[in-house]
């Protein structure tokens, strides 16, 4: 029994010797990936994936971070940084603690997200339409919380919602000389409430959303009777790109009218870029071309 009981000191102690890789910032901006074998009162000794080591004086450091990515025969394999973002739809990671991106949806959907800390996640933005006036964008704004994460599985719920303007206001009355005087009106709004669930790590991951879409006019809410069924998956195929689709199912439609999407996301170490396309079986069938997708996203 005691040389089982020593067998597990010795397993625990192993893995507890095990060093992580960090990312550190230096205070000229330079970054530098590695593992820190050595530790000074005043300086790191770090030993880089291609196996060099290098001092950093401790001054010299303006912030330490575990590396997010990963390290696989002597290269760097680098987090997707749009982990918490499919196409449209949301994974269960959080955008995590102080983290911001700026974000356009085909064009016409910009949006500001935000990470409050590693539960609540934020986004805000509106829908551009040339030639629409200020007053007639519609606002979007969502919130997410990522309600459990461990290892590779996270949970999360949410909603989003969206105000919608009258458009049959007499505002865009040109020769009214009391245009600036009328009172643009809100004639309601909608959204989508969900939960979900991730599989996965920052290279590749699933996801099974279930929500509902709702809407309200005057004072009358209404909710969805049936649900909308997301499947997303995010999957890494270089060190800079990775194949995502996300594929909504709404229970009222027929198959061949759900929509399904494919990209390509080219990223970098800020930057995503994500090119693709909706398709829409009876779209097809009608000779139509995939409606296309194109998104931008900078993490600040």
């Amino acid at each position: 029994m005691k040389y089982i009981v020593l067998l597990f000191t010795l397993i625990i102690f192993a893995y507890s010797q095990e060093v992580q890789t960090v990312t550190i910032i230096t205070t000229d901006g330079s970054e530098i990936i590695g593992k820190i074998t050595e530790e000074s009162d005043t300086e790191y000794k770090i030993e880089t994936p291609a196996g060099l080591t290098i001092t950093i004086p401790k001054n010299a450091v303006f912030k330490m971070t575990e590396f997010e990515g990963l390290v696989k025969g002597g290269k760097l394999f680098r987090p997707d940084p749009n982990k918490s973002m499919y196409l449209f739809a949301p994974s269960a990671f959080p955008i995590e603690t102080g983290n911001k991106y700026c974000r356009d949806f085909c064009v016409f959907f910009p949006s500001i997200n935000y990470g409050v800390n590693n539960i609540i996640s934020l986004q805000a933005g509106f829908v551009w339409v040339p030639g629409i006036k200020l007053d007639q964008i519609p606002l979007i704004g969502s919130v997410k919380a990522t309600i459990f994460q461990k290892d590779k599985i996270g949970l999360a719920a949410g909603a989003m919602y969206v105000r919608i303007p009258d458009f049959s206001s007499d505002n865009d009355d040109e020769f009214n000389s009391d245009d600036n005087n009328d009172e643009f009106n809100i004639s309601g709004g909608g959204g989508f409430i969900f939960a979900s669930g991730t599989y996965g790590d920052r290279f590749n991951h699933g996801s099974l959303l279930i929500g509902w879409g709702y809407g309200h006019s005057e004072g009358d809410w209404e909710l969805m009777e049936r649900p909308i069924v997301v499947l997303a998956g995010n999957f890494r195929v270089t060190n800079t790109i990775a194949i995502v689709t996300e594929n909504w199912f709404p229970l009222d439609l027929e198959f061949s009218q759900f929509p399904f999407m494919v990209a390509g996301r080219f990223f970098g170490k800020r930057i995503a870029v994500d090119i693709g396309g909706i398709i829409i079986l009876d779209m097809i069938k009608e000779g139509l071309l995939p409606i296309p997708i194109i998104n931008f996203t900078y993490h600040f």
